[in-house]
């Protein structure tokens, strides 16, 4: 039996609190190791009124391209208030299957950073 279990109500109260917590706020997209890889991109998020909220899942509404700011293979993605400092969570990218999806993993510095897809699962439990 899980040790932990969450209502699928509280799922979504919870995925509804980080889409305040991230309104206008960074999607910032790293290589390299967490937590010592390169800035390849800051993007800035929409207002998240316009997210999707349903059974737990967040899924952001379309979040404009930036250029790259430096040339790397994109490896994790940090997401933070709109003060730019103040993370929320950290995770992976690829270019389907993962939390963050862009169209490339190869970003090169002032080309287009395209985020083709965004969604945080609130888990339900162990």
């Amino acid at each position: 039996m899980a040790s932990l279990v969450l209502s699928t109500a509280e799922r979504t109260a919870l995925a509804t609190q980080l889409a305040t917590d991230l309104s206008t706020g960074h999607l910032k997209i790293y290589s390299g190791a967490f937590d010592s890889g390169t800035l390849l991109a800051d993007l800035t998020l929409p207002a998240m009124s316009g997210a999707n909220v349903s059974n737990g899942v967040l899924t952001f509404p379309a979040i404009t391209q930036v250029n790259a700011s430096q040339t790397g293979t994109a490896a994790y993605f940090k997401l933070q208030k709109a003060d730019g400092a103040t993370e929320v969570c950290h995770g992976d990218v690829n270019t389907s299957g993962a939390t963050i999806n862009l169209n490339t993993l190869s970003i090169v510095i002032n080309g287009p950073v395209l985020i083709t897809s965004a969604a945080i699962t609130v888990p339900a439990g162990t």
